[in-house]
């Protein structure tokens, strides 16, 4: 159980993170220009209530939230959560880029029916318009994601029970990288500043939880792959506890990376970021510098809201719940 509190002022609001391992939250209060971190604290999820991503029992879900939210200590009651997992899609696609919003809105369920794996009355779907595509200048990327509504209502069921109510229901991925981007543009990496020549240059970035990993690329700020692979075997979530986990994780990552640019064609990223409960383990930022070749770095809190590393202790793994919270200081729709 951990707690980190600061003194802040002003309207906040607060990252939930549900992981199986752990529920994290993280509140950042102030504007856009000057943002500040409120609070952080997670309590450990408890025994067989999610699986799979997926909430299984919701009174035990409510009780580990209420005792976040008692933990955390912050007055705060508006939230922002993610779904992920198998019941959660993504796809960017092309658009004309002279539709109006309510002729995109319908073009967008159109496009949903041949791109989403579920029933449409089974989902939510949501979309943001990214910017012009590069390739066809008359068009315009659409970021199109869609989660099964009673995995969301779950959640936001949850929440509310807790004393929350939920503003935005946000992919987990998509947070991590908004994370992600942070860190990196308030302290740029040199690997990143090397790979300019190429454009975009490319960012690997892996979540690595108690029973699955999350590997994804960034172009820039825009995540062009994501994959969600379950770690093997019943010990799947002590490789995520202990050292000896190391060679297996470095493996799962390893092998990732060599799927991304075999059926992309891309060239290897250049720098490659590791969050999550099991970036802590002892000797892996090492061991993947070692077997990938290439720069590997930890998300530093410090880098965005002063101080020392040091001050805040576990950082890596609040990644997805920091990009939560940014969800109000950025121009994504809420």
């Amino acid at each position: 159980m951990l707690s980190f509190k600061r003194r802040s002022h002003g309207q906040g609001v607060i990252g939930i993170d549900f992981g199986n391992h752990s529920i994290k939250a993280l509140a950042l209060s102030g504007t856009p220009q000057n943002y500040r971190l409120a609070a952080m604290a997670s309590v450990p999820t408890p025994g067989g209530s999610i699986l799979e991503h997926q909430l299984q029992d919701i009174p035990q879900v409510v009780g580990a939230l209420k005792q976040l939210r008692r933990l955390l200590g912050c007055r705060y009651t508006r939230v922002a959560t993610a779904v992920t997992g198998s019941s959660v899609t993504t796809k960017i696609i092309a658009v004309p880029n002279t539709l109006t919003s309510d002729v995109l809105a319908l073009h967008i369920e159109q496009e949903a029916t041949q791109h989403i794996p579920f029933p449409l009355d089974e989902i939510s779907l949501d979309f943001e318009v990214i910017g012009p595509s590069a390739r066809y200048p008359e068009r315009n990327k659409v970021l199109l994601s869609a989660a099964r509504t009673d995995n969301i209502n779950a959640r936001v069921d949850a929440l509310q029970q807790a004393g929350w109510q939920t503003r935005v229901v946000d992919i987990g991925s998509h947070a991590l990288a908004r994370a992600v981007s942070t860190f990196l543009t308030t302290q740029p990496h040199p690997a990143l500043a090397r790979s300019q020549q190429a454009t975009p240059h490319l960012l690997a970035v892996v979540d690595i939880g108690a029973r699955s990993l999350t590997f994804m690329v960034m172009a820039g700020h825009e995540v062009i792959h994501t994959r969600l692979q379950h770690l093997a075997g019943e010990e799947a979530s002590a490789k995520a506890d202990h050292a000896d986990g190391v060679p297996q994780i470095v493996g799962y990552i390893q092998s990732n990376l060599q799927l991304f640019c075999s059926s992309s064609g891309h060239p290897a990223p250049a720098l490659l970021c590791v969050c999550g409960g099991g970036s802590l383990l002892p000797g892996l930022t090492a061991a993947l510098t070692q077997a990938l070749s290439l720069a590997v770095v930890q998300p530093d809190f410090s880098a965005v809201f002063g101080g020392a590393p040091g001050d805040y202790p576990d950082a890596a793994v609040y990644g997805t719940a920091l990009g939560l919270a940014l969800r109000r200081f950025s121009s994504c729709p809420t």
